[in-house]
């Protein structure tokens, strides 16, 4: 079965330059006393996400939306509120047993465990992830940690190819469980960050652009999936126009307002 034929009609239409580019990311993160700035941005996303606290505790949470796929997701700063008081040395585990990501923005919430990572380590840290097309097979992607190459895996549907190490392990469902086995501090957060960048870089075979506009209640397999496809917001959620950005070349600017 194709994987075009397993998802709903919205979703079938193809992308016809897929094979042809890559699925670039960029997450930056910059700490100053009490403060950690932080943003994500790729093909169809951009985020930003300011986190303040004492040195302890997460003090407060501010987010702006840029470029995102439904009307809802600006929302999603709402439950991130939550998080007010947290200690920052929380475990990733322990923040996903007090909060189900899905029940948030993913990419929010991603970025604000790395920030709290951050405001404890300091500095500045920009990660750029590369997923190249899948077609017609493997492709090597990779992360770099300013500017330089960490992380190097030969990757095709949903599985690491190489390293021989890793082979055969999967890069989406249980993903999180054999890297926290295998990876710690900074090699697990880059294997983090580029299982983040591999899911997003899914959407690259279809046209995700073409149902601007469309209601996404009808989507059944997406039910659940995070803050935006789950009620009471599914219901009323809208795709939205322009903002789809390919972000294929290098060339392409990343986050230019967070420096």
């Amino acid at each position: 079965m194709s994987a075009s034929s397993q998802l709903p009609d919205d979703f079938r239409a193809l992308n016809p330059n897929f094979g042809s580019g890559a699925l670039r990311r960029r997450i930056r993160l910059i700490a100053t006393s009490g403060r950690v700035q932080a943003g994500v941005e790729d093909s169809y996303h951009s985020f930003r996400l300011t986190l303040s606290h004492d040195e302890r505790v997460v003090s407060r949470i501010e987010t702006r939306a840029l470029r995102y796929p439904l009307d809802t997701c600006p929302l999603a700063s709402v439950p991130l509120q939550k998080f007010i008081g947290i200690s920052l040395r929380t475990p990733w585990s322990d923040l996903i047993s007090r909060e189900n990501p899905r029940e948030h923005c993913t990419h929010l919430y991603d970025l604000l465990f790395l920030s709290m990572v951050h405001a404890l380590r300091g500095g500045q840290r920009t990660y750029d992830i590369t997923v190249p097309d899948e077609n017609p097979g493997p492709v090597w992607s990779t992360v770099h940690r300013d500017g330089t190459e960490v992380l190097r895996w030969k990757t095709h549907a949903g599985v690491v190819v190489e390293p021989n190490g890793f082979a055969g392990r999967p890069l989406l469902k249980g993903f999180s469980r054999w890297a926290s086995e295998q990876f710690s501090g900074d090699e697990l957060e880059a294997a983090v960050v580029l299982h983040k960048g591999y899911f997003v870089s899914r959407a690259r075979r279809f046209d995700i652009a073409g149902g601007a506009g469309q209601r996404v209640a009808h989507l059944e397999v997406m039910r659940g999936a995070c803050f935006s496809y789950s009620e009471p917001r599914m219901s009323v959620a809208v795709r939205m126009a322009n903002h789809v950005s390919d972000t294929s070349s290098p060339t392409t600017p990343l986050l230019e307002d967070l420096t």
